[in-house]
């Protein structure tokens, strides 16, 4: 899959995005400015050479690409009516504790103080990182949902293979370590071509299944 058709398919435009959300670039850039909403995933800078009957023409053209998930937290700020970044952030603060306390509802154990004592300090920290779009890049979707996957779920995984060096584990440990796992595969992007070999999946997803001999179901 080139770059153009993995973007095109799992990414809106500036215009589609703002199609979607019925808000003009002007708005989006207010939010940005504001801290309100992330930053483009991807940003492309195409130089183009066209061949026409009418002759032959270059130009170079711009295009910002965002998860399709952003579109969930642009109708957030407008249903809320945000305006300030604390209030933004406290949204997001909400909606992360709020999958955070299924997933561990649901049997999933993590000692990581990060998801306990230190869990403000983390909050803040996750906040500016999906501001900047890094969620945006190496989630499936951009949702604040598939942020706690990935955290949680990379947080599982280091903790039970002492950060992927363990040699072998226990019947426990390997139970533990699937369901950490199966977050990461829910939260992680695929990726473009050009990222899969440097990617979260490919090393806390694709390597520890083989290293560890285990499948998902």
């Amino acid at each position: 899959m080139s770059l153009t058709h993995y973007l095109t398919t799992h990414f809106y435009t500036t215009t589609e995005l703002c199609a979607a959300l019925r808000i003009d670039a002007s708005q989006l850039e207010q939010w940005q400015e504001a801290k309100l909403f992330p930053k483009p995933s991807y940003c492309l800078q195409n130089h183009i050479k066209c061949s026409s009957y009418l002759g032959f023409y270059e130009c170079e053209e711009w295009q910002d690409y965002y998860p399709r998930g952003a579109a969930n937290w642009g109708q957030t700020l407008l249903k809320q009516k945000v305006m300030q970044a604390s209030s933004a952030f406290e949204l997001f603060a909400q909606s992360y504790l709020a999958t955070l306390s299924k997933v561990v509802q649901q049997g999933v154990e993590c000692q990581d103080p990060r998801f306990s004592d230190e869990l403000d300090d983390h909050l803040q920290q996750v906040w500016q990182q999906y501001l900047c779009s890094k969620y945006g890049v190496i989630s499936q979707n951009g949702l604040v949902e598939e942020v706690v996957y990935i955290d949680l779920g990379r947080a599982i995984v280091d903790e039970v293979t002492e950060e992927r060096a363990k040699v072998s584990l226990s019947v426990e440990e390997r139970s533990l370590l699937l369901k950490g796992i199966k977050l990461l595969n829910r939260g992680l992007s695929h990726h473009a071509a050009h990222e899969k070999h440097d990617s979260l999946r490919y090393h806390y997803v694709d390597a520890i299944l083989q290293k560890y001999d285990l499948t998902i179901r």
